[in-house]
């Protein structure tokens, strides 16, 4: 390249930006707007220049810098070696790029070159405030139907916009094929692939969000339960928080019952135990056998008995 600097230019930046931001929704691949204009007037509106030029790279991954130059100037796929005369053109003596998602091909790179730059500070502030040239809805629906490829793929069954390239995943737990940016939680957006994810409606969450929102919580002490769980009628429950409404021990894996509206262990519904200790010392007017007082469970104090359990 020719003597280009090592900074991004802001003018030629914000060009490359309003290309990617537009291009990269349409799918399509072109040096064109979707509303028709071209390089060098998308970059007339944030400067003057004596000469201009454009490369664009697509691909499915994110790469460094030096990567896309090779692709660019190595085999870029054009007959005509424009990448290449482009990037190795010396008049050029500035430059400004910008990288961001591609419908299509999953991401995309714009490089604006150009000789004897004059940036337009009022127009390149008010574009820094207001954010990319935004197309209109049926300007945006035009240029999507006409972004085609060589092969069909059907719809992502997440998004429902067609499947023309880029990365492809094959989830069907979802229905079928989707684009891998596609492939997130529905709640808090974390990449999915290579995780395990949970269905709700049809979407994709991670086993947080999904245990957060929808999984079950404890009928006792109110918490989300996210590993092993014991469940009656009542809702259910962290095992550990299934204790005898009479003794406070807990039941485990042990026979329960609910006779009484809340839960107790076998000891205790048999008249054996504490509970018979406690009964006779009243009978009598004694006080209660030392360790002998009543305890009350988080169940019975919220009212929550659980259906007999063998």
């Amino acid at each position: 390249m020719g003597g280009v600097g090592e900074e991004s230019e802001i003018g030629l930046q914000l060009a490359a930006e309003d290309h990617v931001a537009d291009v990269g929704r349409s799918g399509t691949a072109s040096h064109d707007s979707s509303d028709g204009t071209g390089a060098a007037d998308r970059a007339r509106r944030y400067g003057d220049f004596s000469l201009f030029g454009e490369c664009l790279w697509y691909g499915s991954d994110f790469i460094d810098a030096r990567t896309v130059i090779l692709d660019l100037i190595v085999d870029d796929g054009v007959p005509s070696r424009g990448h290449r005369k482009g990037v190795y053109n010396p008049a050029y003596d500035i430059v400004g790029c910008t990288f961001g998602p591609h419908v299509t091909f999953g991401n995309m790179i714009a490089i604006e070159f150009a000789c004897g730059w004059q940036g337009k500070d009022m127009f390149i502030r008010a574009r820094m405030q207001s954010g990319p040239v935004k197309m209109s809805d049926e300007v945006m629906a035009k240029a999507k139907a006409k972004a085609t490829t060589q092969w069909s793929l059907g719809g992502c069954a997440l998004c429902g916009e067609p499947i023309k390239g880029g990365t492809v995943m094959e989830v069907p737990e979802l229905g079928g094929k989707i684009h891998a940016p596609c492939f997130k939680c529905h709640a808090c957006s974390e990449p999915l692939k290579g995780k395990p994810f949970r269905l709700q409606a049809k979407l994709p969450y991670c086993t947080p969000c999904y245990l957060q929102r929808f999984g079950d919580r404890c009928a006792a002490c109110g918490e989300v339960i996210s590993g092993a769980t014991m469940k009656c009628a009542l809702g259910s429950f962290h095992p550990e928080c299934v204790v005898c409404a009479t003794c406070g021990k807990a039941i485990g894996k042990a026979s329960f019952s609910t006779s009484s509206g809340a839960i107790t262990c076998q000891s205790c519904t048999t008249g054996s135990g504490s509970t018979s200790s406690l009964a006779a010392a009243a009978s009598r007017g004694a006080p209660p056998p030392k360790g002998g007082a009543k305890r009350t469970s988080p169940l019975a104090a919220a009212g929550a008995g659980i259906a007999a359990a063998t």
